[in-house]
């Protein structure tokens, strides 16, 4: 399936840009986007797919819908999901956050300006709100992002609307879901396990490395068998975890991996006191889990 990748490096001048993700590390967030001709079949929320539906109802002979139509009538109860931004210029600001969505994201963001919100996606969807109001159809997009502790994954429909037909304001409402389970759930899981267990969200965008996914949840037993401190901030991602098991707390592996059924199984032996550590890759659709067992 066709999507654009849009990432956002806080050192280059023009932050947010499509463009290809090889294997190579890389910085900041990366938001995707899908052809209009995929949202229906993509999006899985009801929420966004209502509110996308009622825009294209709206959308008549060509013309973009009025804010009249979309924000006066609209249900109260999606409007608590909804954000609605004011386009000043290149910027951005927001006239209207839900109270679902505040409390969804953890953050109230009424009357704020885009572009002084301090994080790594900023500039890329000033790069997408813009687009979306040049061409004036929506956008669908799926992103990770760090705003919420306990959701990873999101997807987002983002909605072009005018004041009058002469455009003399031209707005952008916008709804947002998480894609993934709650994490508090899954971290109460890891806590209670007698195996060590770590689960990494896996890097947005085709043919990413493993060794970029991110390292999410580190359960007790896990950090006992790896020597890990209880911040565990010397093991971020995959790449770092692999180095922390060969450099650190010298294991070396004994065998090559076994693969089963998208499974992998590794042995690794400890160089300071001959212990054998079996480990098990697991993949999911956005994660990978690790289970750390000693033999």
């Amino acid at each position: 399936m066709p999507v654009t990748v849009f990432r956002s490096d806080p050192g280059m001048k023009s932050a947010a840009r499509s463009s290809v993700i090889g294997k190579s590390p890389l910085s900041g967030s990366e938001i995707q986007t899908w052809p209009e001709a995929e949202i229906l079949k993509t999006c899985r929320s009801s929420v966004l797919r209502h509110g996308y539906s009622r825009w294209l109802a709206l959308a008549k002979r060509g013309v973009t819908p009025f804010l009249k139509d979309v924000y006066g009538s609209e249900e109260e109860a999606q409007l608590d999901d909804a954000m609605l931004l004011l386009q000043q210029g290149s910027d951005f600001v927001y006239v209207h956050q839900g109270r679902t969505s505040v409390q969804k994201y953890g953050k109230c963001f009424r009357g704020v300006v885009l572009s002084t919100i301090n994080g790594n996606m900023t500039n890329s969807w000033l790069n997408i709100y813009n687009g979306t109001l040049r061409d004036m159809r929506p956008k669908y997009t799926q992103f990770r992002a760090d705003f919420s502790p306990k959701h990873v994954r999101w997807e987002r429909i983002v909605l072009p609307v005018v004041s009058d037909g002469e455009e003399t304001a031209k707005f952008i409402m916008t709804y947002s879901e998480p894609l993934d389970d709650k994490l508090d759930v899954l971290s109460a899981t890891f806590d209670r396990s007698p195996i060590g267990m770590i689960a990494a969200a896996r890097a947005v965008g085709e043919n990413r490395s493993l060794d970029e996914a991110e390292i999410l949840l580190i359960n007790g037993r896990a950090r006992s068998i790896l020597n890990l401190s209880d911040s565990g901030l010397a093991v971020r991602t995959v790449a770092d975890l692999r180095s922390w098991i060969k450099d650190v707390v010298g294991w070396d592996q004994v065998s090559k991996p076994n693969n089963d059924s998208g499974r992998a199984t590794l042995l690794f032996r400890s160089v300071n006191d001959e212990r054998k550590i079996s480990v098990i890759v697991e993949p999911y659709e956005y994660f990978v889990v690790y289970h750390f067992l000693e033999v």
